[in-house]
């Protein structure tokens, strides 16, 4: 055994005491530094501000488990108690603000959407109004992240998210004082005084105490979960305010597009003009007209309404209603158009009926086209709709106002833009002669210089074979086509005979790739067809009759990428030079002398070819 001098052992006492003070020192970091585990990321792009903290005194106030002396101030994680300014929310705020006017909502982890409604949907003005709630098992711990007070969902229950996708958008509902994000996190908790366990929040943030009088925090000391930070890559902040440290903002994205492409092809705006797809109901609508200059209105008139005392939400309301092959089958963005004037609601409730389905929106009108927020089109969301055949109930967006009394609610323009983005070939018909078919009269007589293309029979009951070819499609061969659809303009009037029959046609394509123009001696009914086809039912119910005074209509033929694709899988295909031509006849075994009309090339009063058929396609390389 070795025996030391006593210098040398106090000496060695005194390093060992030095060691464990140092060591205590160590230890007694803020719990959030302590603690990184890197789950989150920002919960939007960019760089926004503040403008509520996490209460870690009482963030359960509005719970039954609320202490019965909650006082008017705040505790933030400095350890510090505030009462005003720009670190205080109000006692009980279990969350984080953000201030975010009508923007992109991110999830902050993978997760699984466990809500994605109303907080309250008996009051859409309760608490955090529409919200969506993720949940995520990490670390041993299961946690749940709260999105509240948003405008419009962009997911639904049930549903698989990943890290950063735009989950909704922000916005006003529920019990706010302002568009903000309200962003909240919840841990799983099994006090001794609560058997089976419950949710409770947590500050994401963490507790990082500088204040020597309260070092540790009061919402673990009451027995609640410990706040840690739990950022991966901290919100970035536009100050310091509130000690919160800022991390790398996330680079912006646009998509969805906040504001409506109106020059994808692929869109439909339905205005209140629009009698044959707007109608209003209930008592004390009013009219302005004459309003479209500087952004006032869309189309040069809208509706709206004061709400009166007693008036209950659906009161009195206005619809906007797509008619059968309006839209093709598809995912759609949906926006709603505002005035500047008589739109001051703090809660216009949107319904969306689409593909047998209902969702929601919520939009205070009083923010836009208006100083200090020019937008003028309010996101609703993303949906799949259907072609108008097939459906339980018809897809449509209804507007109730769900504002205060002596607030206006207005109705204008709603419109529906498909998200698969602009067609990566909008081809139009390049010669008289690309259009061609019979006239349906007694005669039938075929022609490529009607100012008219018919689908359907002749009077005699005889087929009306029509074709419309396409040349120069710049396709590679063998390239994968998602989707091609013919944009058709109606050509009618009031139809004679208001019993209108169903039409049930079949689309082909001409199999030549080398398919040439149409002659009197190769007519649409000559040509060597496709082996896949496409079937399209047009309803009686839709005559095809363009309004008085409105623009002349739009349908869209069903997808015809397989017919496409047939055409462009063959081996003589040549990029630049070939020809996609589709042949439309009636289905066999379908009777009927009714028929449809649509545009030619030919068509008078405006530009060869301004009106005829449009060939859109979207394909892969």
């Amino acid at each position: 055994m070795i025996t030391l001098p006593r210098k040398n052992i106090l000496f060695c006492l005194s390093i060992f005491f030095v060691l464990l003070i140092g060591l205590h020192f160590v230890v007694k970091v803020p719990v959030a530094q302590a603690q990184i585990t890197g789950l989150l990321t920002p919960p939007y792009f960019g760089t926004k501000y503040i403008s509520g903290v996490f209460d870690h005194q009482y963030p359960t106030r509005y719970t039954s488990l609320t202490p019965s002396d909650v006082t008017g101030s705040v505790i933030n994680r400095d350890g510090f108690t505030y009462t005003t300014g720009d670190c205080s929310k109000y006692s009980g705020h279990a969350g984080i603000d953000y201030g975010m006017i009508y923007d992109y909502v991110l999830s902050t982890h993978n997760g699984q959407v466990v809500t994605a409604d109303w907080q309250r949907p008996s009051d859409r003005r309760y608490g955090l109004g529409l919200m969506v709630e993720l949940q995520i098992s990490y670390l041993g711990s299961t946690y749940k992240t709260r999105y509240g007070h948003l405008s419009a969902l962009m997911v639904q229950n049930n549903q698989l998210v990943t890290q950063g996708k735009v989950i909704a958008i922000s916005g006003n509902t529920g019990k706010t004082d302002g568009p903000h994000l309200h962003f909240e996190v919840r841990k799983w908790h099994e006090p001794p005084e609560l058997p089976g366990g419950d949710f409770y929040p947590v500050n994401p943030y963490g507790w990082e105490s500088i204040n020597p009088d309260r070092p540790d925090d009061p919402w673990e000391i009451a027995g609640r979960p410990a706040s840690v930070n739990l950022w991966q890559n901290r919100p970035s902040l536009s100050s310091a305010k509130c000690t919160y440290l800022s991390g790398t903002p996330l680079t912006p994205g646009n998509d969805p597009p906040l504001n409506p492409d109106l020059t994808n092809p692929m869109h439909r705006v339905i205005d209140d003009s629009d009698t044959d797809r707007f109608v209003q109901f209930g008592p004390s609508w009013q009219t302005v007209n004459n309003c479209g200059s500087q952004g006032q209105c869309y189309g040069g008139t809208y509706r709206w309404r004061v709400r009166a005392s007693g008036d209950t939400y659906n009161s009195a309301y206005a619809q906007w209603r797509p008619r059968v092959h309006d839209l093709v089958v598809g995912t759609y963005d949906v926006y709603a158009y505002i005035p500047n004037q008589h739109a001051n609601t703090v809660l216009a409730f949107y319904r969306i009926y689409h593909n047998n389905k209902v969702h929601w929106a919520g939009i205070d009108q009083s923010r836009f086209n208006k100083p200090g927020y020019s937008r003028t089109w309010a996101y609703l969301g993303r949906y799949d709709f259907d072609d108008g055949l097939n459906l339980l109930q018809a897809q449509q967006i209804v507007i109730y106002h769900d504002g205060d009394v002596a607030q206006e609610m207005a109705a204008d323009a709603v419109a529906l833009v498909l998200a698969d983005g602009p067609p990566d070939l909008n081809l139009p018909i390049a010669l008289g002669s690309d259009d061609a078919g019979p006239y349906p009269d007694y005669n039938c007589n075929y022609g490529e210089s009607w100012q008219e293309i018919y689908l359907g029979r002749c009077y005699t009951g005889a087929e009306v074979v029509s074709g419309f070819r396409f040349s120069n499609v710049n396709i590679p061969q063998g390239a994968v086509i998602s989707r091609a659809h013919i944009h058709f303009t109606i050509d009618g009037g009031p139809p004679i005979d208001p019993e209108i029959d169903p039409l049930l046609l079949r689309f082909y394509g001409d199999a030549l790739t080398a398919s040439p123009t149409f002659t009197q001696t190769n007519r649409p009914e000559d040509r060597s067809l496709t082996v896949a086809w496409r079937r399209w039912y047009i309803p009686g119910t839709d005559p095809w009759v363009n309004e008085p005074g409105q623009p002349p209509q739009i349908r869209y033929s069903p997808n015809l990428a397989s017919i496409a694709q047939e055409i462009v899988n063959d081996a003589e295909w040549e990029p630049g030079s070939s020809a996609l031509t589709f042949i439309v006849k009636p289905q066999p075994g379908f009777s009927g002398t009714d028929h449809r009309r649509v545009m030619a090339y030919e068509r008078p009063g405006a530009p060869p070819g301004t009106y005829a058929a449009r060939l859109l396609v979207w394909f892969d390389e």
